[in-house]
């Protein structure tokens, strides 16, 4: 096999793991239990012996049922992660842990306790900044997250248990920030797609499996040869739940490279690590906490200055702001970044799609006259 083949056939042993989750998830002998949202310690459930995995709600995209249950008033991605739950997709899983980090996610929780019969359900309640009282409740909540966990599945979630699950995940971590290096060189050695799609093998809780496999696909890459620096238009997306291929694929075509996604299947799920020197459960609320790159969050003005700092690491040249039909947050939120982006003379494209959107011309269109106005 050839140095190129090589580093193919990693990519797709990598995002394998995404692909045929279910399965794998299904063949695994530890518990599992389900998230939907980054801000969920995954290290705390690790350390109880759980295999945390990501709702992606892609096999839930008929959202008839889910819409009956909560109103067509949300956004679907919630209604395809409910449309998953009411259709069974997860009743391998022991239950899914909610977070609060929008108020859509929290009607998700109750309508999951109430309809999805199969699964427990946990919430977690987030604060909405990283003060210091802030964190100190959310250790708290954290705490009470441990010992639920203890009774469920009779075991001890010792501190040198959570030092060995953030590690774990820091490797993983750290993994994904080697392999954005290359984009940060202005080096293509990934399509956007599958750029995402690593992201999300990363989030199905196979963590060994994905710290193997993506060592691989790094050492495939440093050995083949160095990949030269592409000239193309740089293009970085940021706002809500962000998984449409299509859109990518509109970018790429275009002539522009897809360099850098400011979402929860992007640089939002793998930045920074979790301090290891530190009393664990304080270090792991510290984390998630200070990502403080939501829009649910209070401080706009550093989710903002997060976002032009990744500009300027990434180079990038135009910015596509993605926002689900009737996610609140990231509508209220665009305005006030558009007009910080203005200031910084970044020219920005406001999308608004849904989770099961089929037809892409008109959103073609648009991003094709946005890009070509500024590569030509």
């Amino acid at each position: 096999m050839n140095k190129e083949g090589a580093v193919q056939k990693a990519v797709a042993d990598v995002v394998d793991l995404h692909q045929n989750r279910f399965a794998l998830l299904k063949a695994a002998e530890n518990p599992k239990i389900g998230w939907v949202t980054i801000y969920t310690p995954e290290e705390i459930l690790l350390a109880a012996g759980v295999i945390p995995f990501r709702l992606t709600g892609e096999v839930g995209m008929n959202i008839t049922e889910s819409s009956a249950v909560l109103g067509n008033n949300y956004c679907s991605y919630v209604l395809s992660c409910l449309g998953e739950g009411l259709s069974g997709v997860y009743d391998f899983a022991d239950g899914v842990i909610f977070a609060d980090a929008c108020d859509m996610r929290k009607r998700l929780w109750e309508a999951w306790g109430r309809d999805v019969q199969a699964n427990t359900s946990y919430f977690l309640e987030f604060p909405n900044d990283a003060s210091d009282i802030s964190k100190e409740y959310f250790a708290s909540q954290l705490r009470n997250l441990i010992k639920t966990l203890e009774r469920q599945y009779d075991c001890e979630i010792s501190d040198e248990a959570l030092r060995k699950s953030i590690a774990v995940c820091n490797t993983s971590r750290t993994l994904m920030q080697r392999l954005s290096q290359y984009s940060k060189g202005g080096q293509k050695v990934l399509s956007g797609h599958d750029a995402i799609q690593i992201v999300k093998a990363a989030s199905t809780g196979l963590k060994e499996s994905f710290n193997t496999k993506m060592s691989t696909l790094l050492d495939a890459l440093e050995a083949s040869e160095e990949p030269a620096v592409s000239k193309q238009h740089r293009v970085m997306i940021c706002g809500s739940y962000f998984d449409h291929s299509e859109i990518i694929e509109i970018i790429e075509g275009s002539g522009a490279d897809f360099v850098c996604g400011d979402i929860s299947n992007g640089v939002k799920y793998f930045e920074g690590n979790i301090d290891l020197n530190a009393d664990p459960v304080t270090a792991i609320a510290d984390y998630y906490l200070e990502k403080n790159t939501s829009s649910y969050r209070l401080d706009t003005d550093v989710r903002v200055e997060h976002l032009l700092n990744l500009v300027e690491e990434y180079k990038v040249d135009s910015v596509i702001y993605y926002a689900l039909k009737f996610c609140d947050t990231n509508l209220h939120d665009f305005p006030y970044v558009k007009e910080k982006l203005k200031d910084e003379k970044v020219p920005v494209l406001f999308v608004e799609g849904e989770r099961n959107t089929t037809n892409f011309a008109g959103m073609k269109t648009r991003i094709q006259t946005f890009l070509e106005a500024r590569m030509f």
